[in-house]
């Protein structure tokens, strides 16, 4: 079973709309400069190498993420790139949960783009509301198992 800090969706380098289930120490500058990094790393393998990564593998953390395009109401009718991404602890079979995990990113990535393809997308504080669509899809797995078995016996 997974355990699942973090997920949300970056657009032009900044987290527009995030939940976080467990704390592990980030403070809001670390989310910033994390999600600016995160996405020039997937656009640089994108021109370097022709090929998107779908996640990042750490010592105690992996990061799994997918990617799509969407037209905001200030990009010049150019679609431009969004990221839906998860943070996680480490697993032994990280290709088996991102085979599981991207389907529910893409769905959470075409959720988003329903709701909000054409609008401004620079005003985070107006996506907070979609903070129930990720705890919907991902909120369970960010449950520790204490969580999950308080909740079945109480």
């Amino acid at each position: 079973m997974v355990l699942i800090r973090e997920c949300g969706i970056l657009f032009r380098g900044f987290t527009i709309v995030n939940s976080q289930y467990h704390d592990f120490g980030a403070s809001i500058k670390d989310k910033d400069l994390r999600s600016g990094l995160l996405t020039a790393i997937i656009n640089f393998s994108e021109v370097a190498f022709a090929h998107s990564l779908e996640y990042i593998e750490g010592k105690k953390k992996s990061l799994i993420f997918t990617q799509d395009k969407i037209l905001s109401a200030d990009g010049e009718g150019v679609s431009e790139l969004i990221i839906s991404y998860i943070i996680m602890d480490k697993v032994k079979h990280i290709d088996k949960e991102r085979e599981r995990i991207v389907p529910e990113l893409k769905k959470l990535l075409f959720l988003f783009k329903e709701k909000y393809k054409n609008k401004n997308l620079a005003h985070v504080s107006e996506f907070q509301e979609f903070k129930q669509e990720i705890d919907n899809l991902f909120g369970e797995e960010g449950k520790t198992v204490d969580q999950r078995l308080k909740g079945s016996f109480f």
